[in-house]
């Protein structure tokens, strides 16, 4: 059969996040930012409306932060540190 491995290593480094906090911040602006930009200005050249632009753009944007904000909201519940 397969080896044995200790997994005492691997447990402790599983709730560790991937990246610094402040790192994940500026990816998720850049990441909104170029999307609400390039929403809007496909709404616009499409229907020449800049305030459906703007407003899809925003919606777009915000909808990035919606779910990073969601997603550490729903893991929080479940990636409580276990009392000693």
């Amino acid at each position: 059969m397969g080896k044995v491995k200790n997994n005492k290593h691997e447990k402790e480094n599983q709730r560790k996040p991937w990246i610094p906090w402040k790192s994940g911040l500026m990816a998720i602006t850049v990441v909104s930012i170029s999307l609400a930009l390039w929403v809007g200005w496909q709404v616009i050249a499409a229907e020449d409306n800049i305030g459906k632009g703007v407003l899809w753009g925003l919606i777009f944007g915000g909808s990035t932060w919606a779910v990073f904000f969601g997603m550490n909201f729903f893991h929080s519940f479940f990636g409580k540190k276990p009392e000693k």
